[in-house]
């Protein structure tokens, strides 16, 4: 039986959630509180989710935030066992997203292009 797009979404949401609350309310690590999941990419088979987020920060920021995802993935494959039913708990994979950190730069452009503007007048 194969699973239909809505479904596939509807559990990745979920597992969103999950893994949102549980990085926020339960991890002690202070610069994991700091990380938002973005979105999750799950696979049409369950077998595996990869967790999109953001931190900001450097990049030693980044890479210490990346490896204590890892480290916490099992946790959290617990966390989604507890809080979501279905048959099949997907292995998580942890991708950096940029669109944050993009989204602030664009964001200090375009301050910068009005103030330009605001002068020229």
């Amino acid at each position: 039986m194969s699973r239909t797009p809505d479904r596939t979404q509807r559990v990745a949401d979920a597992i969103q959630r999950v893994v949102a609350k549980s990085i926020h309310d339960e991890i002690k690590d202070f610069d994991l509180r700091m990380v938002t999941v973005t979105r999750i990419d799950l696979a049409r088979d369950f077998s595996e989710a990869i967790v999109r987020y953001s931190v900001l920060g450097d990049e030693a920021k980044k890479k210490e935030c990346a490896e204590q995802l890892s480290k916490i993935a099992s946790y959290l494959q617990r966390r989604i066992a507890d809080e979501i039913k279905i048959h099949h708990i997907p292995h998580l994979k942890f991708l950096f997203d940029p669109s944050i950190e993009e989204g602030f730069k664009l964001e200090k452009l375009f301050d910068e292009i009005n103030r330009q503007r605001k002068q020229d007048e």
